[in-house]
């Protein structure tokens, strides 16, 4: 009788192995994401896994940002067959899809310990993890050398403070030459978000607006001033033409802020690379940097939904943060792996980026976010116009957030 047991539980862990075996062989899934500078990372990802698995292919699918969401929630209407398998998941689309039941349940053991815990957090829904994080940003000042060196003035430093940044924007600002001091462009993570912490304001924090506050109004309006009243930087019908970054590279701004993922274009860009550098963003009252992460998710509606699961978890291993840090793709979410990301940049400051996350602040989220923050644009849009004052925009989208959000 033992003996017949036994042969009947090999057999049947025989027959486990075949089925997962078999569920491997000649398997596709689909992985989609949108940033063309990271597509040498996520390939070195696929690539990996690929290679650890014969009879799995991983395919790589790459859409511009303003296409992207339109693409995901478009393929997710109806039953969601249409949804790439694994795809990367932003912190203001999270809520929206988690609650229409389209992201795959992360159900296995799992260690999120070596991952901020702020961008981990930001992908659990119910205790149940809907993404495993991939990288995590920060905000740094940008600026061109070139332009620095021909005024005669010393590079920003970590002693900087907002009133050196406006001073010397003004002395940088050479209209007839097309150089501005400075691009402040109507932004949020990489622009006056970063001032409100510093000014010790708040944007949303513990479910509550903070835009009625004095002190969030105040940065705001000094981030205005520079277009408005300083002159220190393009007008905003100018970035609707040619974005911050792009003029940034173009030679046309002396300064501007930027986020540690647009570096691979920045020092890809024969043109420039050699042109600019990078500072910790000058201090307000205290120091603070608007700090950001992305997540790997996998839709629900998955043919493979282990294989999802096992892609995935190879995702956020250590060796697959150390491939797309190699690939300059972003900063790893995986403690101890961001030296493989800022080794590739010698030249540069780029070690600011990873240093600024000791004070970093997580972009304040809120599962309503995406119902309020495309008014808030959009508020800020007719303070720029004119139409509106900081503090009759701020108050208004505290009203509305406070509607939306139950308050």
């Amino acid at each position: 009788m033992r003996k017949l047991f036994a042969i009947l539980l090999t057999l049947c862990m025989l027959f486990s192995f075949v089925s997962f075996a078999s569920a491997e062989e000649n398997v596709t899934i689909t992985f989609a994401f949108w940033d063309n500078n990271q597509e040498p990372g996520m390939k070195a990802i696929a690539d990996a896994y690929m290679a650890a698995h014969p009879g799995v292919t991983v395919e790589v699918q790459v859409t511009p940002w303003d296409q992207y969401w339109t693409k995901l929630e478009a393929s997710a209407q109806g039953s969601g067959e249409a949804m790439p398998d694994v795809f990367w998941m932003h912190s203001n689309q999270f809520f929206k899809y988690v609650t229409a039941d389209k992201l795959l349940p992360l159900d296995f053991e799992y260690d999120y310990t070596p991952y901020p815990a702020g961008v981990t957090a930001l992908y659990n829904f119910n205790n149940v993890h809907y993404a495993v994080p991939k990288d995590y940003d920060t905000i740094a000042l940008v600026y061109n050398k070139e332009i620095f060196d021909n005024a005669g003035i010393a590079y920003p430093d970590d002693t900087w403070t907002w009133d050196t940044l406006l001073e010397t924007a003004k002395k940088l600002t050479d209209p007839e030459k097309g150089i501005y001091g400075f691009g402040a462009p109507n932004d949020r993570q990489s622009g006056y978000l970063n001032l409100i912490y510093q000014n010790e304001g708040f944007a949303f924090e513990d479910g509550k607006s903070g835009y009625d506050q004095a002190a969030t109004q105040e940065a705001i309006q000094w981030w205005v001033d520079l277009q408005k009243v300083h002159q220190v930087s393009p007008s905003q019908e100018s970035f609707v033409d040619m974005g911050v970054d792009d003029q940034m590279q173009a030679g046309k701004l002396a300064m501007c802020f930027t986020g540690s993922w647009m570096m691979s274009s920045y020092t890809n860009n024969e043109l420039f690379a050699d042109k600019f550098d990078l500072a910790v963003l000058p201090q307000g009252k205290t120091r603070a940097s608007i700090y950001n992460g992305l997540g790997y998710a996998g839709a629900a509606s998955t043919k493979y939904p282990e294989v999802v699961k096992d892609f995935i978890q190879f995702c956020g291993t250590e060796e697959a943060n150390k491939l797309q840090a190699e690939k300059k793709a972003a900063i790893p979410a995986f403690a101890g792996t961001e030296k493989y990301f800022t080794d590739n940049f010698t030249t540069i400051n780029i070690a600011c980026y990873p240093e600024m996350i000791s004070y970093g602040v997580q972009y304040p989220f809120s599962p309503n976010k995406s119902l309020w923050e495309s008014q808030e644009e959009e508020l800020m849009n007719e303070v720029y116009a004119g139409s509106k004052t900081v503090e009759e925009a701020c108050n208004e989208l505290h009203e509305i957030i406070c509607d939306i959000e139950g308050i």
